[in-house]
């Protein structure tokens, strides 16, 4: 007999190069976490009982040129992938968390490979990951790679495009037909890679009963219609032939950029049947921060000081420069470095000889005197008038900015 938290999925996913483009910089995955099964190039169906660890889609548009953007696309794909499978059991919120820091590490790692490696500078990502857990759907986006939720006939958009076009189509500057045609139509507001940080833009949406999601780049929504993708979902319930059929309708209006698709049905008693007339879109999400968010401080980019205490007995006392004091502080940036210098000075340790205590101060009187009068008689004069000697200072440096146009490069 089936458990109140029986819930099947049946899951596939496709990627294409386009009639457009020379090489592909979608990348895709499908992951049963609790089986520790993913993939990217599916032959058949992934069929599966969600387990307590959840499901996760992705689906990452590159971008760079060269081959750049494959290389961020799949960087974002493996990073993502892995730190959730290492999240162990989790809820709704702790799955938002944890997705959520995932995403900004794999954006920390790809701005670090741009920087390091010429040929890869400037190379970015969309990314938008969509985690099914506890009777929920869980989605992360940084882009304009969007998620849809087909209920009840109905296709809605659960994401939103983080666009120039989608910000004036908010604003009411422009009408949704009206941004198809619009000349800055492929410029992005964020994107994984091309900045230090990113805001990870969570939503939610709870399952229900014969719940059709779908995750696509702009590949398929840009020239394929929200109406024709509606009509193949509910006319073909095989995720693998709908995928097929969503990216053929795509190649018939000239495949102008990658594609890639994931199309997932969910099932089971564990989800209640879909409630009438119900009005779905996007719902933002807040998980708050956990205990361990705090202590990992990953992004925050504050300095942390850690002090470190040091045994007095293992400082030479009889050497030049000795330090009288138990106490060292270091300050690094975030993550904090134990530098680990000896264990904290114990109450019962035994008191320095008096004598060596008396050595000890009068070697540093004798070289402080020593020093003072070295610079007496030592340094001369400065010289003084029109012609006196100035000391060239440094010349400024230009400040650094953040250039906006990189993270709104057409993509």
């Amino acid at each position: 007999m089936e458990s109140p938290t029986h819930i099947e999925i049946v899951a596939f996913g496709k990627t294409d190069v386009g009639l457009i483009r020379e090489h592909n910089e979608d990348n895709l995955l499908l992951a049963n976490v609790d089986a520790g099964l993913r993939t990217s190039a599916p032959d058949d169906n992934l069929s599966f009982v969600l387990g307590a660890k959840g499901a996760l889609f992705l689906v990452c548009d590159g971008m760079g040129g060269a081959a750049a953007g494959e290389v961020a696309s799949t960087m974002a794909v493996d990073s993502i992938s892995s730190d959730v499978e290492n999240a162990g059991k989790v809820t709704c919120e702790s799955f938002a968390r944890c997705l959520r820091r995932a995403i900004e590490l794999a954006n920390e790692k790809i701005n670090i490979q741009s920087r390091v490696n010429q040929n890869e500078r400037g190379m970015g990502t969309t990314c938008t990951a969509v985690g099914l857990v506890d009777r929920t759907l869980v989605v992360g986006q940084i882009g304009d790679s969007r998620c849809y939720l087909l209920r009840s006939g109905r296709l809605t958009q659960i994401t939103k495009d983080q666009s120039l076009a989608w910000q004036l189509i908010e604003a009411g500057a422009m009408t949704a037909e009206e941004a198809k045609s619009f000349e800055h139509a492929n410029i992005i507001l964020q994107a994984l890679g091309v900045q230090e940080r990113v805001d990870v833009v969570l939503s939610r949406v709870p399952l229900c009963r014969g719940d059709v999601v779908l995750v696509s780049s702009d590949g398929l929504h840009g020239p394929v219609t929200d109406e024709e993708m509606r009509d193949i979902l509910i006319t073909e319930p095989d995720p693998k032939r709908a995928c097929n059929i969503l990216i053929a309708k795509a190649l018939e209006r000239e495949g102008p950029d990658n594609i890639s698709v994931v199309v997932a049905r969910v099932g089971g008693e564990g989800l209640p049947p879909p409630e009438p007339n119900l009005d779905l879109g996007f719902t933002m999400f807040e998980p708050g921060d956990d205990d361990a968010d705090a202590r990992r401080s990953l992004h925050s980019g504050e300095k942390i000081t850690e002090e470190v205490l040091v045994r007095a007995d293992l400082i030479d006392a009889t050497s030049p420069g000795a330090l009288p004091t138990a106490l060292v502080s270091s300050t690094a940036s975030t993550p904090s470095v134990n530098v680990g210098l000896g264990s904290p000075v114990a109450e019962d340790s035994p008191p320095r000889p008096f004598l060596t205590f008396v050595l000890v101060t009068l070697l540093a009187a004798l070289g402080g005197a020593l020093f003072l009068a070295f610079q007496q008689t030592d340094i001369p004069d400065l010289p003084t008038g029109p012609d006196q000697m100035q000391l060239a200072a440094p010349e400024p440096q230009p400040a650094r900015h953040f250039d906006s146009s990189a993270a709104q490069a057409p993509r």
